[in-house]
Parts: C-alpha cells; sequence; structure tokens
C-alpha cells in the first residue's frame, strides 16, 4: 500500500485511509459546529448544553441536505469550469480538509486528494454523526426540556 500515500492519480486506493478521513471529517465537522453553537448558546444568554443540543439538530439537517444535494448526479448543462463559492479546483484541499488532515484520525493514513471520498459523502456522514449527537445528547444525557 505504499503508492496509496504517493499522490499519482492511477495509484491503488487506500481504503483504509479513505474511511479515516471520512471519519475524521465527520467527527470534526460536528465538534466544529458543537463549538459554534455553544458559542451561539452563550451569546443569546441560554444554557450551553441545550445550546449544542438544538444547534447539531439544527445544523445537522442543514449538513443532511448539502449533503444530499452534494450527491446530485452533476447537470448535463453545467459546465465544468464552474464552481461555487465552497468549491475548489480538483486536486485542491479546502481550509477545513487541510485542518482535517493535521488531526488524528486522518493524519496517521493521509490519502491524496483524488483518492478521498466526495465532499458530498464526507457532509452526508457528518449530518448523521451530528444528528446521532444529538439524539444521544437528549435520550443518554437528558440534555434539554
Amino acid at each position: 500500500m505504499a503508492g496509496a500515500t504517493s499522490g499519482v492519480p492511477d495509484a491503488p486506493t487506500d481504503r483504509l485511509g479513505q474511511l479515516l478521513d471520512a471519519v475524521a471529517y465527520a467527527v470534526w465537522l460536528t465538534a466544529a459546529f458543537a463549538v459554534v453553537s455553544g458559542v451561539l448558546a452563550l451569546l443569546v444568554g441560554g444554557q450551553v448544553a441545550p445550546g449544542v443540543k438544538y444547534g447539531l439538530f439544527v445544523f445537522g439537517w442543514l449538513a443532511f441536505g448539502y449533503g444530499t444535494f452534494k450527491l446530485l448526479p452533476s447537470r448535463p448543462w453545467k459546465d465544468d469550469d464552474e464552481r461555487g463559492p465552497f468549491e475548489t479546483a480538483a486536486g485542491e484541499d479546502t481550509q477545513f480538509q487541510a485542518l482535517v488532515q493535521r488531526l488524528p484520525p486522518a493524519r496517521f493514513r493521509p490519502v491524496p486528494v483524488v483518492h478521498r471520498l466526495p465532499t458530498g459523502v464526507r457532509v452526508f456522514l457528518a449530518s448523521l454523526v451530528m444528528l446521532g449527537t444529538s439524539l444521544a445528547l437528549e435520550q443518554l444525557f437528558g440534555i434539554g426540556p
């Protein structure tokens, strides 16, 4: 599997590396939105734990929709050169993805950009982690009304 981290597009795909990258993306995106939710809860004068629970619920559904949208097939009339505001050219990392690559577990098995799972898959997985965390906060820890 030494060729899997070479950056060569036709090298064999490292499935474990892809899994670690997707898990890292989902966990760290969930953590980022949990922090944002906690800060927003403090700013409006609420309690942090219920704010995080509700924030992850809302952000989870938004990420679910965005991930689903990103998984749709490309439109035949769309030019390949057109990119949205949050998209990068093929082979480039976003700032968040570059940060995720430096954090565990993705740093243990780095995967070239061309071999990573599509952004839609990773965001969809992150949405499930966010919704699951929100549910766990409510059902397992009794947070909320």
